[in-house]
């Protein structure tokens, strides 16, 4: 039986987190464990049998910021979720999810806020997503990103929006 064990970016990590977030540079990786460092987001590594496999951010924002609170409507946003194409479909993004989650709601978060695309490539995404409560919001917008399997490279999709609110205890 495999062995799945997921942990904050450490700053050692600073060239893992880099190779598993794709085109992201050892600096992008340096800030946000600067953000981590400050309470601001927090990065977890999804390790199987002692081999990184997966990387999920999210990042926790508050009303100091106009533009921050209009994209994140208060919530904690997921910055990247990423699992090595080997290794999908093996729960490993359910995990990272769930450890998230709990992250945000450790930082008194009223629940989490995410984007994704609506083609066909994000089906298991979006029913990831659906499985663990996320609604689809709508609100379909054009967003982009780089590529992460080619450096340089920027895509462009139709995004939609999924909020999960926590139940309040």
């Amino acid at each position: 039986m495999s062995a799945l064990a997921i942990r904050r970016l450490r700053s050692g990590d600073q060239e893992l987190g880099s190779a598993l977030i794709g085109s992201r540079s050892p600096e992008a990786c340096r800030l946000r464990l600067d953000a981590q460092a400050r309470g601001d987001a927090v990065c977890l590594i999804a390790w199987l049998d002692g081999w990184p496999v997966g990387f999920v951010a999210v990042a926790f924002h508050d009303d100091r910021s106009p533009d921050e609170l209009v994209e994140a409507r208060g919530f904690a946003l997921v910055d990247y979720l990423f699992v090595e194409e080997p290794y999908r479909r093996r729960g490993i993004g359910r995990a990272l999810m769930v450890a998230l989650e709990a992250e945000a709601r450790a930082a008194g978060m009223p629940g989490v806020i995410l984007d994704t695309g609506t083609g066909e490539s994000f089906a298991a995404a979006r029913a990831l997503y659906r499985s663990l409560g996320y609604a689809d919001r709508g609100g379909r917008y054009l967003g982009g990103w780089s590529d992460p399997d080619r450096p340089g490279v920027h895509l462009v999709d139709e995004l939609t929006v999924w909020v999960k609110a926590f139940e309040i205890s």
